[in-house]
């Protein structure tokens, strides 16, 4: 098999910052899954490939990893997981909340494309449009920005990745009036008209890639809808099978920051004047999720892509299968892996990362998910090489 010459994710998709081998966890073994595994015997031996992947990462110096697979079926998970969900604490089980990050992001482009679909707002909506009090102070470059550009990370708003960025935020908020906003959805307005005002870091269409992009699109969603973003999420999401999060559940792994193996902290918060508005920006990427959840996730891209019953948007489901490589919509990245087209997206946020890679025919989705974060200045991650070598071993396979 030709080697896959998938291109090397790094943390542009974070909103800032910055042993042994356990059981495997087995999730819905159905009629199809055991044909996968007789039309490719190798698939045997999965649970055992992805946990020395898992195992592989952790000798590299993550705290902890889980590795997943799903294949032509999408009835069964496979996981592999190594290493410790807390430092001098639990044994990684696979069955741990992890820190999506921006992996979520495709959750926010479903939804909207939900209500797209819907009739509520429109892919060519405007900021202002549907937040007509940020007219006064938005940039002229941003006068013609829309929904889709948003979500394809070609409006030209600031990219809010790195803690310099973050840092922007805190100066902003010292200069607002008191009483300061209580919701994250008036918080999210609020920071929306700001992130409108400021000057863009490339031309009207060119892309750069934007959690502030994501989270003026959840603000126009909740205008539109007069719901909060989170209630939206979890009504569109639970009869899908999904229980997204914002807040670490009891089972959740601690995540971990450094700038080498052996270096590690646990991750640490933006401090309580900052924190309310960082998570205001929770539609770039701030949901919890188990590897089951995610999976699951997964799973309804791999039926829609094979034309089989599905719970995504039509217009979410058209854009993907049409994505080309080195393109980006919606929450993902198109590539070309073995000849033939797939779908990648990476995510990174305080103590966490994660990589995905889910083929355009649905036949199969891999993914990895880790408690731990190194991003340098230039954006290189040992941790994101790591997850990267692990996955590019699977498929290579």
């Amino acid at each position: 098999m030709t080697p896959c010459t998938a291109p090397h994710l790094t943390r542009r998709h974070a909103l800032a910052s910055a042993l042994a081998l356990t059981s495997l966890t087995l999730l819905g073994a159905c009629g199809g899954a055991e044909g996968d595994e007789l039309r490719d015997p190798r698939l045997l031996l999965e649970n055992q490939a992805l946990r020395e992947r898992a195992q592989a990462a952790v000798n590299a110096g993550l705290v902890g990893a889980v590795f997943g697979s799903q294949h032509d079926s999408a009835d069964k998970l496979y996981l592999g997981a190594a290493g410790q969900a807390r430092l001098k604490g639990d044994a990684m089980t696979g069955n741990e909340s992890f820190q999506l990050a921006s992996l979520s992001k495709a959750m926010t482009a479903a939804l909207v494309a939900h209500w797209v679909e819907q009739g509520k707002l429109r892919w060519d909506s405007r900021p202002t449009d549907l937040l007509p009090e940020a007219a006064a102070k938005q940039h002229p470059a941003y006068a013609n920005a829309t929904l889709a550009q948003l979500l394809d990370h070609r409006s030209g708003l600031p990219t809010f990745n790195d803690p310099a960025e973050v840092a922007r935020i805190a100066d902003f908020v010292a200069t607002l009036p008191l009483p300061h906003p209580t919701t994250d959805a008036a918080r999210r307005r609020v920071l929306s008209g700001w992130l409108l005002s400021l000057t863009p870091v490339v031309g009207a269409g060119e892309f750069a890639y934007s959690n502030a992009g994501y989270t003026v699109a959840g603000a126009m969603l909740e205008a539109a809808t007069g719901q909060d973003f989170e209630t939206l999420m979890r009504q569109w999401a639970e009869p899908r099978g999904l229980q997204p999060l914002w807040q670490p559940p009891a089972n959740a792994a601690q995540g971990y920051e450094g700038p080498a193996p052996g270096k590690l902290q646990p991750a640490t918060g933006f401090g309580p004047e900052v924190q309310p508005w960082v998570n205001a920006a929770k539609p770039s990427g701030d949901v919890w999720m188990t590897p089951a959840g995610y999976g699951r996730w997964l799973a309804e891209h791999q039926r829609a892509f094979q034309g089989r019953s599905h719970g995504l948007p039509a217009a979410y489901v058209q854009r993907l299968r049409a994505l080309r490589s080195g393109d980006y919509a919606l929450g993902w990245e198109g590539s070309w892996l073995h000849g033939k087209g797939a779908l990648v997206h990476s995510g990174a946020d305080q103590g966490f990362m994660g990589l995905t890679v889910l083929a355009q025919d649905g036949r199969s989705a891999y993914f990895a998910l880790t408690n731990t974060l190194s991003v340098e200045p230039d954006s290189t991650s040992w941790v994101m090489d790591a997850l990267n070598r692990g996955l590019l071993d699977l498929l290579n396979r």
